[in-house]
């Protein structure tokens, strides 16, 4: 499974992406692949993800993601601001996969 974090230059979320990866590790699942690449590149990243996360500081592009995203029937979800600030890999790794439960 492929998860992709959406944020503004790509850099904020390296944070995140390196606490999920940690997380996955601990759990044993070693079949995740997460990134972080700019909102803007989605377009080019849409096929090759399979969940994707939108960084609260570009929430206001949720609208075009949806399309996107809702387009290729995959899912999505806006991070929650407390998890992010709190770099909760944990719980955002939890987020996506419970999004690849449904």
């Amino acid at each position: 499974m492929k998860i992709l974090l959406m944020c503004a230059a790509g850099m904020s979320t390296s944070l995140l992406v390196t606490k999920m990866q940690k997380y996955a590790e601990e759990i044993g699942r070693k079949d995740l692949v997460i990134n972080a690449e700019p909102v803007e590149d989605l377009d080019e990243n849409v096929d090759d993800y399979d969940v994707f996360l939108l960084g609260p500081q570009v929430k206001y592009k949720e609208k075009w993601v949806k399309e996107i995203v809702d387009e290729k029937g995959k899912p999505y979800a806006c991070i929650p601001v407390q998890l992010y600030g709190r770099i909760d890999g944990k719980s955002v790794l939890e987020l996506a996969l419970n999004l690849m439960d449904k």
